[in-house]
């Protein structure tokens, strides 16, 4: 029984130590698989998004990051301009990256970041933030 509770906790959990830094998610297929991790850290007072080592997606066409005001799974290529914030251009499709989020950005007006083709409409996939 302390086993369930246990993981039932971590589970309920995890969103909100991601959002806060520390936690790592698996990302979600939306178009695309995406293999890896994606978590928020704080380093020297800088907020940053930092993929994982083992990070890996079909390569694509003007693939950016963006954070978006809605999760992963209400999400279609068409709403990830309106409703996110450009972070930057995808560096590869594979390994480790970081990516810096503004200062001025309150990561709770934020519940997803995903990966999207801008120049085609297509959203990759991406993980929610709580």
């Amino acid at each position: 029984m302390k086993k369930i509770l246990l993981i039932t906790a971590a589970l309920l959990l995890a969103p909100v130590s991601f959002a806060q830094g520390g936690g790592e998610l698996n990302f979600v297929k939306k178009r695309y698989n995406i293999k890896g991790t994606a978590k928020i850290e704080t380093v020297d007072n800088q907020t940053r998004l930092v993929l994982s080592d083992d990070f890996k997606t079909k390569n694509g066409p003007d693939l950016k990051i963006f954070l978006t005001k809605k999760h992963v799974g209400d999400l279609d290529g068409g709403d990830v301009v309106a409703n996110g914030l450009k972070l930057g251009v995808l560096k590869s499709n594979k390994g480790s990256q970081t990516y810096i989020i503004p200062a001025d950005v309150d990561l709770s007006q934020y519940e997803s970041i995903v990966i999207h083709c801008e120049a085609f409409t297509v959203l990759w996939g991406g993980v929610d933030l709580k």
